[in-house]
């Protein structure tokens, strides 16, 4: 009987041990019941509302972030717009004045869990410590919930529900997770949009550049198309309604 053996040449070892990553997180996710937001709505969870106005909630996950977060902020208050950041508990404790400054320019605060960790059965003990911090700084409970990587399990979801948070995912990614370019996130975003959607924009995590200079194009030509910012407690409130709202004009951006 002959016996092949399977040459591996040393250029290709990387792509080799990439999909064998990718083969054991699925395996993975698969035997955890694991839906990721991207490519499946989860049923329970709140990614949009059903309406007939043109509003949509940006949100930001994985700051608060020294370098990024004052920039998206300044693009925010120069535009008038409110928003709602997702932020790690670690971040929070590096950077509590930065929270203060979120909270104290009118925007929501969400819970993105301490660490990052994509690990569905820390959720509840990330999320509380999450919580606790934001609560030491700021005098509040956190109500929204945007699990790292957006990851959700049936388990994950009754567990959030315990707590008393909404686990929160979104219907447009921007992929500025990629730093793909300023365009692209623009396109990726404006192209995408409908009313009642949550846009899922970064603010930590990695350079975030290319999207605090893509917010001011996003939120130009959202506004020309007629849409209107809020917050994602605001835009619950919209769930089934079809009452006509402002619309602002700016310059073409």
């Amino acid at each position: 009987m002959k016996v092949r053996f399977l040459l591996i040449n040393r250029k290709r070892m990387p792509l080799f041990l990439f999909i064998f990553i990718l083969i054991i997180l699925g395996i993975s996710f698969t035997s955890r019941n694991v839906t990721v937001p991207s490519l499946v709505r989860a049923p329970g969870t709140y990614s949009m509302v059903h309406t007939q106005e043109k509003v949509v909630a940006l949100t930001f996950d994985d700051g608060p972030d020294p370098n990024y977060t004052k920039q998206i902020l300044e693009v925010l208050k120069e535009k008038n717009v409110k928003a709602t950041f997702f932020v790690l508990g670690e971040n929070v404790k590096l950077y509590p004045e930065l929270l203060m400054q979120i909270n104290q320019d009118g925007h929501e605060i969400g819970n993105h869990g301490y660490s990052h960790i994509y690990s569905t059965s820390l959720t509840v003990r990330e999320l509380a410590k999450t919580d606790e911090v934001i609560y030491n700084s700021l005098h509040q409970h956190t109500h929204y919930y945007r699990p790292p990587g957006g990851f959700v399990s049936k388990a994950v979801l009754q567990d959030v529900k315990a707590k008393g948070h909404v686990l929160t995912l979104w219907s447009i990614d921007s992929r500025d997770w990629r730093n793909p370019g300023v365009s692209r996130i623009v396109q990726n975003v404006v192209d995408s949009s409908f009313p009642g959607a949550i846009i899922l924009l970064h603010d930590g995590g990695e350079k975030r550049q290319q999207t605090a200079e893509a917010l001011k194009i996003i939120i130009d030509r959202l506004r020309n198309d007629g849409y209107h910012f809020v917050t994602l407690s605001e835009l619950q409130r919209f769930e089934g309604s079809s009452t006509q709202i402002p619309t602002y004009k700016t310059g073409t951006p």
